[in-house]
């Protein structure tokens, strides 16, 4: 097993660190996707508005626009001061060449001139063409004029008035939009005005220049039709003038109290100036009562012109007012709705984007391991909710973070712990049984605890082995000194019976010698009765040592058998040790999958699990040594139980052999004690003597030869002895690399 060594780095790395704030995330919806929530509500709220403001806007322009038309309408009310002066001034002139009065043709010419150099800068287009061709006319006229045609002057003038004039007048009236004027009552009397007027003072004119020359010719027919005809109009635009007054009148009934007093005035100057213009034709005398009709004719139209500019400037001018007014209350109006809305979405935009601004200093202070404390709920929407989501969840950040560095703390000290345990198990690896682990109340606890058990119980058990070799060292030297001393007496037992042999062969001479020496018979009696007497003790002690042997070698067969035993239950507890290594294995691997899944935190405690399953693989391993050198050891014991089994069967066949030595040596006693005592009958025995004699020598040798066999058997159980202290020498050299608790 190797240490696993553990760094600075990696305990750092175990720290729990503080959330960093995390970088800008690519954004795909486009710029809306990056515009800040105040500014999305702040369009959102312009889009809203936009249709409120259209409107207002539209409505603000339609005022506008009404009241461009009605400057502009003013403004053509205006040019018809120098148009009218214009008209008044070719009157002027020709009225002067038509009753020679020089002086006001000068006067109307110079009015003409005047009114054609100020109205030309107003106008543009159609309507400047025309004027120009107006005053090309009337530079025709004086020409005319100064020749002193009369009636060509009066031809031109009429030509003027339907060739320019009157288009001019309309053009004028289209371009100063008078045409389409809104209100029916105004336009009744613009129309009255700019156009019945205009019509009835040319008409006026021309009946006026038309009797002239007339009366200085009574039978001209043809300036009595156009005189008639000229009247025939009046009369016509009179009816159409009273027309557009009544419509006027029907629409606003308050305009006759203002202006039908100066209109009737008119009308009534009028009607009279037709009516003497009626009698003129029908009598065909010309009295000045007729240009006298025309002239109060021509002033009430001038009088009743300018009032009804005037009114109708006026209340021109009281519609801008009101106009103007109403657009400055729609502004107003629009000025106070954008400012509500402005105070309503700043008060929304303020409402939202604060407690979003808090969420999001305290999303990015909590992102930097800052824990402020709970953000206030103002409202009970979807923001309050948030805000109650966020508190709850920084709350649960900040106990996590505390658990994480709770857990730091205890994955250090269980890192530490580890490291304290590694080293305890570097110990034990390297064979001292004496280290412990110490026991933690973390979950390597359990663990420690479970190897120190192990380690206890394997200690234990090798001790026992240990105990149990030096019972086989001991036994096998006890068994050592045994052989030896049974090899001693298996060779002192030889050397008896090669000597018992020798002295039977000594016997057999002297029995054959008794034939020839019968008086020596009696000494070689006793002397074999001392030698069968030697023997007999001799045989005794052979046999004491035989049972001696027996006995030794059957303690020594039982004690081997006991250390086989022990050796069957090393076995087992060995196979108990390999089966808690397995399950320790397979503990520290569903340790490694369970902190696999378990994510970061579990990532450093598979690195325990790891180092706890290499821990399981190396005692597996040991084990498995001590398993093999137990299997080697029951066989050596396995072996020397069968020598000695061997042994103890080789010991008792020559304790039988030595018994039957003992019982022949006692019956060689008796027999000497029989020859002895019958030392007298020898001679005539001696042929018996030899044969008991010669079979004597025959049991001798026997017993030389078993001897030998038992001390062959004793050298092989010596063998056998030496080869068990070897193996006991070994198995205590392997068991002394573990240091054992006392």
């Amino acid at each position: 097993m190797t240490n696993v060594p553990v760094s600075s780095d990696d305990l750092n790395s175990m720290q729990p660190k503080p959330l960093t704030a995390p970088g800008p995330a690519p954004v795909s919806g486009g710029v809306l996707s990056r515009m800040p929530v105040g500014r999305k509500i702040s369009l959102i709220s312009l889009i809203l508005g936009l249709p409120l403001i259209g409107t207002i806007g539209w409505q603000a322009n339609s005022q506008l626009g009404t009241v461009r038309h009605t400057m502009n309408e003013l403004h053509g009310l205006q040019r018809t001061e120098p148009l009218a002066a214009i008209q008044s001034g070719m009157y002027n002139y020709v009225w002067g060449l038509v009753y020679d009065v020089p002086g006001d043709s000068q006067a109307g010419a110079k009015e003409a001139a005047d009114g054609f150099a100020k109205l030309t800068p107003q106008l543009a287009g159609r309507s400047r063409e025309l004027l120009s061709a107006l005053d090309q006319d009337f530079q025709a006229l004086q020409s005319s004029g100064q020749n002193g045609d009369k009636r060509a002057a009066l031809n031109a003038f009429e030509a003027l008035n339907l060739k320019n004039q009157q288009p001019l007048v309309e053009s004028m009236i289209a371009d100063a939009g008078l045409n389409s004027e809104s209100d029916p009552a105004l336009s009744s009397l613009i129309m009255a005005n700019q156009r019945r007027m205009a019509k009835l003072a040319s008409e006026s004119q021309l009946m006026s220049l038309t009797s002239k020359l007339l009366s200085t010719a009574p039978n001209d027919a043809v300036l009595k039709a156009k005189l008639a005809q000229h009247l025939t109009l009046t009369e016509d635009t009179l009816l159409s003038y009273q027309e557009d007054l009544k419509r006027a009148y029907s629409v606003q009934p308050g305009l006759k109290d203002k202006i039908g007093k100066v209109n009737a005035q008119f009308v009534g100057k009028v009607r009279s100036s037709i009516t003497e213009t009626r009698k003129f034709l029908n009598t065909g005398r010309y009295s000045e009562a007729l240009p006298k009709a025309y002239s109060l004719n021509l002033n009430g139209l001038r009088d009743s012109y300018l009032g009804t500019i005037q009114f109708v400037a006026n209340a021109m001018i009281d519609r801008v007012k009101k106009n103007y007014l109403a657009m400055a209350v729609q502004f107003g109006l629009l000025l106070a709705l954008l400012l509500a809305a402005l105070y309503l979405v700043v008060s929304l935009i303020r409402g939202i984007t604060r407690p979003l601004h808090l969420l999001t200093e305290a999303s990015r202070s909590l992102s930097r391991g800052h824990y402020a404390s709970a953000l206030p709920v103002t409202s009970a929407d979807e923001l309050g909710t948030l805000t109650t989501a966020f508190n709850a969840a920084s709350e649960r950040i900040k106990r996590d973070d505390e658990q994480a560095r709770q857990d730091a703390l205890e994955a250090q000290q269980l890192q530490s712990n580890i490291g304290e345990f590694l080293d305890v198990t570097m110990d034990i690896a390297e064979g001292d049984l004496t280290k412990k682990g110490k026991v933690t109340e973390d979950v390597l606890g359990n663990v420690v605890d479970s190897i120190n058990l192990m380690t206890e119980e394997l200690a234990g058990t090798l001790k026992n082995v240990q105990h149990a070799s030096v019972s086989v060292n001991d036994g096998s030297r006890q068994m050592l000194a045994t052989t030896e001393a049974i090899q001693g007496g298996a060779s002192m037992t030889a050397a008896e019976a090669q000597r018992v042999a020798q002295q039977v062969q000594q016997i057999t001479d002297q029995v054959r010698r008794m034939a020839q020496d019968a008086q020596a018979s009696a000494e070689t009696a006793r002397q074999a009765l001392l030698a069968s007497e030697q023997g007999q003790e001799a045989v005794t002690n052979t046999l004491d040592g035989m049972h001696n042997i027996r006995r030794e070698v059957q303690g020594i067969a039982k004690r081997i058998k006991n250390l086989g035993d022990r050796s069957l239950e090393i076995q087992e507890i060995v196979d108990t040790i390999s089966q808690i290594a397995r399950q320790t294995n397979l503990l520290a691997l569903n340790a490694s999958i369970e902190a696999a899944g378990a994510g970061e935190a579990g990532g450093r405690f598979s690195i325990v699990a790891d180092e706890v399953r290499k821990l399981a693989d190396v005692s597996s391993q040991a084990t498995g040594r001590i398993a093999g050198l137990i299997k080697n050891v029951q066989a050596e014991i396995q072996d020397v139980i069968a020598s000695v089994e061997d042994g103890t069967r080789e010991v008792e066949q020559g304790y039988r052999v030595a018994g039957s030595a003992g019982e022949r040596l006692r019956e060689i006693g008796t027999l000497t004690q029989q020859t002895a005592q019958y030392a007298e009958g020898i001679a005539a025995s001696t042929q018996n003597q030899v044969q008991g004699i010669e079979q004597v020598d025959s049991a001798v040798q026997q017993i030389a030869s078993i001897a030998q066999e038992s001390r062959q058997s004793v050298e092989q159980g010596r063998e056998a002895a030496e080869r068990l202290e070897k193996l006991s020498e070994q198995l205590n050299t392997s068991l002394a690399r573990f240091r054992l608790p006392a």
